[in-house]
C-alpha cells in the first residue's frame, strides 16, 4: 500500500470558499478509495480526524505566507516530522519549500507584478518590502527544484516556465473539475429581463471594475439588466461606490455578502461573468454552466482553456479594451435570448465532461508515471 503525505496550510472537511481549498479535498478522498495511506501536516484544520484518513498532524509552528521565512520554518518542521515516515509521495501547496512534489494553484508573485498596468502601480508593488521578500524566496525555492509540479491550468502552467525558467516538462497540468449535476431541465430564459452575476471577494483581482466598466456602457446604450456581486467589502470601497453612482447604475447592480450556498447565488443569476485579471482556472463558470447558465470569461482565466466561445459559452479578450469587450458579449447575451438554448444546452455537457473524478483520475496516472 502506497503511502502519501500531504503538507497544507489549512485541512478542511467542508465550507470551502473556492475551488483552490477543495482540491486537496478531492484529491485526498480519491486517492483514500485507491487504497493508498494518507497523512495530513498541516497549521490548521477544522476536524481531528476524517474518514479514511490514517492522522492529521497540525505541525507546531506557525504559518503565514505574506512571511516566507515563517513559511520557511513551518516547512522545516514538517520536514523533521515526516523523515520519520516512509512516504512514496510527498504533496505540498503552491510556491513553497521543495521537499518532494507541489500543486500550485496561485500565480507567482512576479506574474502579478507584471500584469500591473501602469508605472506607479508597479512601483507600489515593488516597493512594499512584504512582495520584495516573496519574490526573492519564491525564486530561491523554484531553484531549488521539486520532482513534479502540478498546476490548474496552461496560464499557470506558462507563469512558472516563463518566469523562473522551469523545463515544461517537469509541469504537468491538471484541470479541476466540478461534482457531476444532472442536466438543466429549462434552457428558457427569454421571458426575463438578464441578471449578470460576478464572485469577486477579491474585487480588482476578480475584474470587479471591468464589470462595473461594462456595466457602465451596457446602461449608456440603454439596455436593461440586473446585476448581482458577491462582494462583501463593497460598502468600504469607496472608488467603487463611487463609480456605481457616478455610472447612474444603483438601481442595477445588488452587492452580496460571503455566500454558504453558491447553489443558491447560481439559481438567482442568468449569466455568470468572469472579468478576472488573474485567474489560474475559475470553477465558478463550470459550476454556473452545470447549473444551465451562460458563462462569459475573461481571456485571462484557465477555464477559457476548456470552453468554445459561442458554442458552449463565451470568451472575451482581457488585452487594450476589456470592459469594452466584455460589454459586447454580454449585450449580445441580452439581444440573443432565443438564440442561447443551445449554448446553455452544449455547457452544461462541457461541465459535466470536467468533474472532479476525471481530475483525480489524470492526478493520479501522472503521480504514478513519477515511479516509473
Amino acid at each position: 500500500m502506497n503511502k502519501i503525505a500531504f503538507i497544507i496550510r489549512l485541512f478542511q472537511d467542508g465550507n470551502f470558499h473556492g475551488g483552490g481549498e477543495k482540491i486537496f479535498y478531492k484529491l485526498i478522498n480519491k486517492l483514500i478509495q485507491e487504497n493508498y495511506t494518507i497523512d495530513i501536516y498541516c497549521s490548521k484544520s477544522d476536524v481531528e480526524s476524517s474518514p479514511g484518513i490514517n492522522k492529521i498532524i497540525q505541525v507546531d509552528s506557525p504559518y503565514n505566507h505574506l512571511k516566507p521565512d515563517i513559511v520557511e520554518n513551518f516547512y522545516d518542521k514538517a520536514n523533521e516530522l515526516i523523515k520519520k515516515e516512509n512516504y512514496d509521495y510527498v504533496i505540498s501547496e503552491n510556491i513553497t519549500p521543495p521537499l518532494d512534489i507541489i500543486f500550485v494553484q496561485g500565480h507567482s508573485v512576479v506574474h502579478r507584478l507584471n500584469k500591473l498596468k501602469n508605472i506607479f502601480e508597479s512601483f507600489l508593488y515593488n516597493f512594499r518590502k512584504v512582495k520584495k521578500e516573496r519574490i526573492k524566496y519564491e525564486k530561491k525555492w523554484m531553484n531549488q527544484g521539486y520532482r513534479k509540479i502540478f498546476v490548474l491550468s496552461n496560464i499557470l502552467k506558462n507563469d512558472i516556465k516563463n518566469n523562473f525558467g522551469i523545463d515544461s516538462d517537469n509541469i504537468e497540468v491538471v484541470y479541476p473539475g466540478i461534482d457531476k449535476q444532472a442536466p438543466p431541465d429549462n434552457f428558457d430564459i427569454i421571458s426575463r429581463e438578464i441578471t449578470f452575476g460576478l464572485s469577486a471577494p477579491g474585487f480588482k483581482r476578480k475584474g470587479g471594475y471591468v464589470f462595473i466598466k461594462a456595466l457602465a456602457l451596457l446602461k449608456k446604450k440603454g439596455y436593461k439588466f440586473k446585476a448581482k456581486v458577491i462582494y462583501p467589502k463593497f460598502k468600504k470601497n469607496l472608488w467603487a461606490k463611487f463609480l456605481v453612482k457616478k455610472y447612474g447604475i444603483e438601481d442595477n447592480i445588488e452587492f452580496l455578502s460571503f455566500q454558504k450556498n453558491m447553489d443558491d447565488f447560481y439559481n438567482s443569476i442568468d449569466c455568470l461573468v468572469m472579468p478576472s485579471i488573474e485567474e489560474t482556472f475559475g470553477l465558478v463558470a463550470l459550476e454556473a454552466m452545470a447549473k444551465g447558465k451562460v458563462s462569459i470569461v475573461s481571456s485571462y482565466c484557465g477555464a477559457a482553456e476548456v470552453l468554445t466561445d459561442g458554442a458552449d459559452s463565451f470568451i472575451f479578450n482581457m488585452e487594450n479594451t476589456p470592459s469594452d469587450n466584455l460589454a459586447e458579449k454580454m449585450s449580445f447575451v441580452i439581444k440573443n435570448k432565443e438564440a442561447l438554448s443551445p449554448i446553455i444546452q452544449k455547457g452544461a455537457e462541457t461541465a459535466n465532461n470536467h468533474t472532479w473524478d476525471e481530475t483525480c483520475k489524470i492526478f493520479l496516472e501522472k503521480l504514478q508515471k513519477l515511479n516509473k
